[in-house]
């Protein structure tokens, strides 16, 4: 009896390949979501701690990811003086901005930037301050990222900020000593009712790729099943 499914030499060498890179592209993206999972919920795990002195969180760590969203105490003489606008921010559905400000660390360790929470463009603008005084605060450990194709330059001499730089922001103040790292205020840093309002860090990532994973693996069984239906 002849067999009806009779692959050919030149189907067979191209289809191959292109089943094999789907496979892969597939079991990737089902490896890339296991580790967004276990990312996510070690940063979940992570702001929920207690917070701890800054030095004691540096001594711990190998790399500041380590110790990224983990809830620090920090304290220093705070340059509400030397303030900046972190524009484009929302809170409670309002735009507005944040409102951050260098921390000359008592530890000696440098100067840290406080992201120290949103306010109402109009109470940013209108924002005085004395120089500086000496604070004590809660927040959380974050790190500088490299800024979206989209997001504007920022605009230090117009005290106009669309994301945070450790450089330029320690340029614009007058100030030296970086840490690598900024410190987010949480929710607790002021009395409510209080502007600027501190927060707790968003841990949520973009994490697509189960729909990678079977995109992927669909492509392949098409082709198999187009393959498979040509050589009978």
């Amino acid at each position: 009896m002849k067999m009806r499914f009779q692959p050919t030499f030149w189907a067979t060498a191209l289809a191959l390949p292109v089943l094999i890179v789907l496979i892969v592209l597939g079991t990737w993206q089902v490896q890339r979501l296991q580790w967004k999972n276990e990312l996510i919920e070690t940063r979940a795990a992570r702001v929920g701690d207690a917070p701890v002195e800054i030095t004691e969180a540096l001594a711990g760590a190998d790399d500041l990811a380590d110790i990224e969203y983990r809830p620090v105490t920090v304290s220093g003489r705070l340059r509400n003086d030397r303030a900046m606008i972190l524009l484009n921010r929302v809170h409670d559905s309002r735009v507005g901005g944040h409102l951050i400000a260098p921390l000359e660390l008592a530890s000696g360790l440098g100067t840290v930037m406080i992201d120290r929470g949103w306010m109402s463009l109009p109470e940013l603008r209108a924002y005085t301050a004395v120089e500086g005084e000496p604070v004590t605060l809660d927040g959380f450990v974050r790190t500088y990222t490299v800024p979206g194709y989209f997001v504007p330059e920022n605009e230090p001499g117009g005290n106009n900020w669309f994301f945070m730089h450790e450089d330029e922001m320690l340029g614009a103040a007058n100030l030296s000593g970086p840490v690598g790292f900024y410190v987010q205020a949480g929710p607790n840093a002021t009395p409510p009712g209080v502007y600027p309002v501190g927060s707790v860090p968003d841990v949520k990532l973009r994490n697509s790729h189960l729909e990678y994973a079977v995109t992927w693996y669909a492509l392949a069984a098409v082709l198999l099943v187009i393959f498979f239906i040509f050589h009978w």
